[in-house]
């Protein structure tokens, strides 16, 4: 199975469907990307759990990459200590055993590839101009939005954990 067809069955077994008309179009190819991205780069076997839109998420952990232009988005992921070290092992394909700073630097890589990845399929597809800020690796914060459901939470499933992957809209 292609990870395209992968990605439309994983979406189609969440809720993805039932809110896509509740998001802006940059929100919605942002989680399809999101999931390829997972699928090509870290694991396949995954699910996504109910996505929800909120103004507010307190994160464990900073692990964060700001999205800059028009529009422009604030993107993170959380998760626990175990999951996130259990997800930089998956992607960077290597032994690790406790969360430290290679640990942190191998989930801001997949943060900056994904996104990276995101923009530039934005620019091939002229919807618009994008860059990235440096990704930042700091402890707990509260995002917040100043616009009711403007922060996206999805949900992704490993068979180790679950990461709550955001991404908060800061103007369209």
């Amino acid at each position: 199975m292609d990870t395209e067809k992968m990605m439309n069955d994983i979406l189609e077994a969440s809720n993805f469907a039932e809110l896509k008309d509740q998001m802006s179009d940059f929100v919605s190819e942002y989680i399809r990307k999101l999931i390829l991205d997972v699928l090509m780069y870290v694991n396949t076997d995954i699910s996504v759990g109910e996505i929800t839109l909120v103004s507010e998420f307190y994160a464990n952990k900073e692990l964060s990459q700001e999205i800059t232009g028009v529009p422009s988005a604030y993107s993170a992921l959380d998760a626990s200590e175990d999951v996130l070290i259990r997800f930089a092992a998956d992607y960077s394909k290597m032994d690790m055993n406790e969360y430290d700073v290679l640990v942190k630097e191998s989930l801001l890589d997949f943060l900056n590839l994904h996104n990276g990845l995101f923009v530039v399929q934005l620019s091939k597809l002229n919807i618009c101009e994008l860059s990235l800020a440096v990704p930042k690796q700091n402890g707990a914060f509260l995002m917040s939005s100043p616009a009711t459901g403007k922060i996206t939470v999805i949900p992704v499933s490993f068979p180790y954990g679950t990461i709550q992957f955001l991404l908060c809209e800061l103007n369209q």
